[in-house]
């Protein structure tokens, strides 16, 4: 993370989320909802915000009614996606507000004002944005989508449909497990080998080995182009106390949130 790039805590009422503050992050409406401020009992407490996870469905809609008044949005302003770790990328605008878009894990927009938002439980939350247009993207990355191409997929999306090369973008990542709590089979790394122009960041723990998949992301991304990249460099299965994590506690878990506003 560069220097002038700062990761900080906003609480408002209950609700606490993080954001990047530094150039161009400052002048881009964003952030990461912790899991705390909301009203899901455990496994899920507190602040759930999916309702694919076998949640209350009441606690959920208390759940984001509460976050999306702490972030000055509406959900039926903002558009979502029903996330299947693929590489479809869609280019949203203002006709899909309050949409939740099936088998998409990339959402793009130059719309004034539009919101794009996922969830998150260890996939790595990406964020971009070209403040020159401006355009703003959210793609959700784990193993398989990284393995998919959804990177590119969505790299091709702002070069073929907005004119706008990888070099022009300004990316950041969210919390999601980190190499050390992250052990991973040898169908991963046959899978992400040839995806990955460098080695892959592995290391061995305790016998297996260990991906740290926010540093993939983070360099694949710089060798497609991105050269301004910065990280959160916050594993969730380390941090239970903020954030959600499928691997530690054991698939049965909340998801978090994550978001980004077009200026």
């Amino acid at each position: 993370m560069t220097a002038f790039i700062r990761w900080e805590a906003v609480q408002r009422e209950a609700i606490v989320f993080y954001r990047f503050r530094g150039s161009p992050w400052s002048d881009i409406p964003h952030g990461f909802l912790t899991r705390k401020g909301g009203v899901s009992a455990p496994p899920f407490a507190s602040l759930n915000l999916s309702h694919s996870v076998g949640d209350d469905p009441a606690a959920v809609a208390e759940n984001l009614r509460r976050a999306f008044a702490a972030i000055g949005l509406r959900e039926e302003e903002v558009v979502t996606a029903w996330l299947i770790h693929g590489n479809r990328v869609a280019l949203v605008d203002a006709h899909h507000r309050g949409m939740i878009l099936q088998g998409v894990d990339g959402l793009v927009t130059v719309e004034p004002g539009l919101a794009l938002f996922m969830r998150f439980a260890d996939c790595i939350p990406v964020l971009l944005t070209d403040p020159t247009l401006p355009a703003v993207g959210i793609v959700h990355v784990g193993w398989r989508g990284l393995a998919a191409g959804v990177l590119e997929a969505t790299l091709e999306l702002f070069q073929r449909r907005l004119g706008r090369c990888p070099s022009a973008l300004h990316a950041a990542l969210g919390p999601g497990i980190g190499g050390c709590c992250y052990a991973v089979g040898p169908e991963v790394i046959e899978a992400l080998e040839p995806r990955i122009r460098k080695a892959l960041p592995l290391h061995r723990r305790n016998g297996a080995w260990h991906l740290d998949l926010p540093e993939a992301v983070r360099q694949h991304l710089r060798d497609l182009g991105v050269t301004s990249v910065v990280a959160a460099g916050v594993c969730t299965a380390c941090h239970l106390e903020d954030w959600y994590s499928h691997r530690a506690e054991h698939g049965r878990t909340g998801r978090f949130g994550a978001w980004i506003r077009n200026p």
